[in-house]
């Protein structure tokens, strides 16, 4: 009787705790929530400008250039739209392209001055293809020393860091407005797909001139 009585008491205490293991453990999803504030993938080798585009520099001192993860990542289904043809002069801090999703779209600035030479006609805008086939144009910069103002390695890492410090400070900022904002997430962090759909007109302005402004 006292064996079996052991046994029992056994039993009864791996059941429970059992039990309350199952309820520690989250309940699954159909597929997770991707945040702004997940890490992003910043190739080394590449070099960002603060107002969020990239460059890719060439042995000839050509460079490719496009937008970065932090920006298309705030989009459901983004299309870009090239406003320069092969041939144009353009200068530092002029209109790119623009980023449109639905009814919201963000113009992206040249972070150098130079010459276009080709742009791409079919860029690949999703974050795992962005810096082999979602360039935007193949630039020959005026100076090369325009890069020297731009991050690099570990510099980029650190910056987009800040960058989402930055972010969820703007998003706050609408509600101290008494504006709409878009939800943030237990932890703070804000839900990344489609939030710039949760934009009005004028937070997409306000965006613009304090994320994608080229000093």
């Amino acid at each position: 009787m006292t064996v079996l009585f052991f046994v029992a008491m056994i039993t009864t205490f791996l059941a429970a705790d059992y039990f309350m293991e199952r309820r520690k453990k989250p309940s699954p999803v159909a597929s997770p929530v991707r945040r702004l504030g997940d890490p992003l993938r910043l190739p080394s080798g590449v070099f960002f400008s603060p107002a969020h585009t990239w460059l890719t520099l060439f042995p000839s001192g050509k460079v490719r250039v496009g937008v970065d993860s932090f920006v298309l990542r705030m989009m459901k289904n983004p299309e870009l739209v090239l406003l320069k043809s092969p041939g144009s002069s353009v200068t530092r801090g002029e209109p790119l392209f623009q980023l449109k999703d639905g009814s919201r779209t963000m113009t992206a600035r040249s972070p150098i001055d130079g010459e276009v030479l080709e742009r791409n006609e079919r860029p690949e805008m999703s974050p795992d293809s962005l810096f082999s086939g979602g360039w935007a144009y193949t630039m020959k910069p005026k100076r090369s020393s325009d890069l020297t103002g731009m991050l690099l390695g570990e510099q980029s890492q650190a910056w987009i860091r800040q960058e989402f410090g930055r972010l969820r400070e703007f998003v706050a900022g609408f509600a101290n407005a008494g504006e709409l904002a878009p939800a943030l997430m237990q932890d703070g962090g804000i839900s990344a797909e489609g939030i710039l759909e949760t934009f009005n007109d004028a937070q997409v302005e306000q965006f613009e001139k304090q994320f994608l402004r080229v000093e």
